[in-house]
């Protein structure tokens, strides 16, 4: 068995090295369907583990409680109420609202500066963060700054409506990008801030919690819900959960398109191996009258799809890895303030390699079953 498997690869791979423009073609297909497969795949899984990653820093609440209107209109009061309810160990109230600097849209946040520090998992880049009692400070994400050409000490006028009045704050600090990309994350000022900027006193948004046991969540949770029928109550994991399920189908978007390519490369192979079949009929005769048998000759040509596949496979997962970076050299050409994430995954390699063999496996059985179905009589007669 080993002997025959090394003389139908032997022969396999001389039919391929003798057809050499007819071989590349082919093998040219196959890499431009597996590498555009892993160039999305490792786009897909770097950008799956970015979110997942900036949301956690992000999320420092076992548990957030938000308007099912969007509103700023949950009324702070409710604090001492959540937090007699065994298992939760502080709320943080805090408002998310859209604001506009120099007309551009700003991601702010209202909330209290020492919570804050504990709460988002954040480091100052550049001067400092706010104290209690600063309602005219704010501190900015560097990369929101860098867009809108802020430095530390300017003054900013941050208003509720494009080209409207609103409030001027100072700058004293910015904060690093949030997770492995540059995540614009806007600017923080104080609860105070917030709510007379939006004119909502005693108002706010969102309700952050922390819990004293992340295993009691779901009791908190339900605990929370019969409290307030009327909000969103939502847990960090199953908000984490609904993350995952969106990322897995954009990753199954990104394959799908891929498996276009990759379709061409496998009807490639099954036109080679096809062709091979017609031109070494009078080979398959001479191979069956000296006694060969039919799965002798199925695998011979197996293995001449499989030798393709599996070449075609390798350069393309080096090719995919090479046009993550060209995207990442293409948007930066542009111009564009977007982050394209790379996360090298060994899973996604192999699941490539798997996939060109799978193809060449897939393309190679009908023609290879045809070869190995060819009459010797008949085979010996054709010229």
């Amino acid at each position: 068995m080993a002997s025959m498997t090394f003389i139908a690869f032997k022969m396999a791979y001389r039919s391929i090295t003798r057809r050499k423009f007819r071989s590349a073609l082919t093998t040219l297909g196959v890499i431009i369907g597996i590498s555009t497969i892993v160039s999305l795949m490792t786009l897909g899984y770097g950008m799956h583990s970015q979110v997942k990653t900036t949301l956690n820093e992000m999320l420092g609440a076992g548990i957030i409680i938000s308007s099912k209107s969007g509103g700023v209109n949950i009324p702070e009061r409710v604090q001492s109420s959540i937090q007699q309810v065994p298992g939760v160990n502080q709320t943080v109230p805090v408002i998310t609202t859209m604001t506009y600097i120099k007309n551009e849209p700003v991601m702010t946040i209202g909330i209290n500066p020492e919570k804050a520090s504990k709460l988002y998992h954040v480091k100052i880049s550049k001067g400092r963060g706010m104290n209690q009692g600063e309602d005219d400070c704010a501190v900015f994400g560097e990369t929101t700054a860098a867009t809108l050409g802020i430095d530390i000490n300017d003054t900013v006028m941050l208003s509720t409506q494009m080209g409207g009045v609103g409030k001027k704050f100072k700058v004293v600090g910015f904060l690093t990008a949030i997770g492995a990309g540059e995540l614009k994350i806007g600017c923080f000022i104080t609860l105070k801030a917030a709510q007379q900027l939006l004119n909502r006193e005693g108002y706010v948004s969102d309700l952050l919690i922390t819990l004293n046991d992340p295993s009691q969540g779901e009791y908190v949770e339900n605990v929370l819900r019969n409290m307030f029928p009327n909000a969103n109550v939502v847990r960090q994991e199953e908000l984490m959960k609904q993350i995952d399920r969106i990322m897995n189908i954009i990753n199954g978007v990104l394959v799908a398109l891929g498996s276009v390519s990759l379709a061409v490369g496998g009807l490639g192979i099954l036109n080679t191996v096809m062709m091979s079949v017609h031109e070494r009929r009078r080979e398959i005769g001479m191979l069956k009258a000296v006694g060969a048998e039919r799965w002798h000759v199925l695998f011979l040509f197996l293995s001449e799809a499989l030798i393709i596949s599996l070449i075609g496979g390798a350069i393309g997962c080096g090719v995919g890895l090479g046009g993550v970076y060209l995207i990442q050299w293409f948007v930066s050409i542009l111009g564009l303030k977007i982050s394209v994430p790379l996360m090298i995954a060994p899973h996604v390699l192999i699941e490539g390699m798997l996939v060109a063999l799978a193809i060449g496996l897939l393309a190679g059985v009908f023609p290879s079953w045809q070869a190995s179905n060819v009459p010797p009589v008949e085979a010996l007669r054709y010229e």
